[in-house]
């Protein structure tokens, strides 16, 4: 059985590396006694997979594992939410036989400052190479809440660019991947709910 497993990562956990954060999960699910199963060979570890990294610092909203599993129960997911953190929290699982790194094409962000950026004009560096912020996306929005501003985001899998890269260097920020979205633009939620079957609905926020 193959279960898809969405955690919010937030607070200070938001600060744990991709590395710190599959221990963190695999450590939980160990904890919260789930039946898990294996890989073969002289050091078994749980069959698990989770999408791309998040560079540390990023609120990651949608970090959605892939994890088999010989059965499932409400009491086992229970006793997995008993066992996280409180900064990363079990927010939605379904039972799915796709491939969740087959079907994400889209991720999308919330950046919040205190001050404007020129998203539309925008360059960033990435491995030596000097790249238009706009010609990764397919959408971005720019509105104003308070003493904030608020960009929204959509973009490209392949093209993916570190959040924290569009923001001038050591100001405050809040960088937010907030979900993942198929190559239709439904959000991996979404279509979990409509191809599988919910053992947890997910929480809002």
């Amino acid at each position: 059985m193959k279960v898809v497993l969405r955690f919010k990562k937030r607070g200070m956990k938001r600060f744990l590396s991709t590395l710190e954060s599959i221990k963190l999960v695999e450590r939980s699910l160990r904890r919260a006694d789930l039946p898990l199963v294996f890989t073969e060979g002289f050091h078994p570890k749980p069959k698990m997979s989770l999408l791309d990294a998040m560079p540390v610092g990023v609120v990651n909203l949608a970090f959605y594992v892939e994890v088999h599993l010989k059965d499932l129960s409400k009491k086992h997911l229970k006793d997995l939410e008993n066992t996280l953190p409180e900064d990363f929290s079990l927010s939605g699982a379904w039972i799915c036989e796709e491939n969740i790194n087959k079907l994400v094409k889209f991720y999308r962000f919330k950046l919040i400052t205190p001050y404007f950026i020129d998203l539309q004009n925008k360059k960033v560096e990435k491995k030596g190479k000097e790249i238009l912020f706009k010609e990764s996306v397919v959408d971005f929005e720019t509105f104003r809440a308070k003493d904030y501003y608020i960009f929204r985001y959509t973009q490209r899998r392949e093209k993916l660019l570190n959040p924290l890269l569009l923001v001038e260097k050591d100001s405050f920020f809040v960088a937010i991947c907030e979900e993942t979205l198929t190559k239709d633009g439904e959000d991996l939620s979404s279509f979990l709910e409509r191809r599988g079957t919910c053992v947890k609905e997910g929480s809002p926020g």
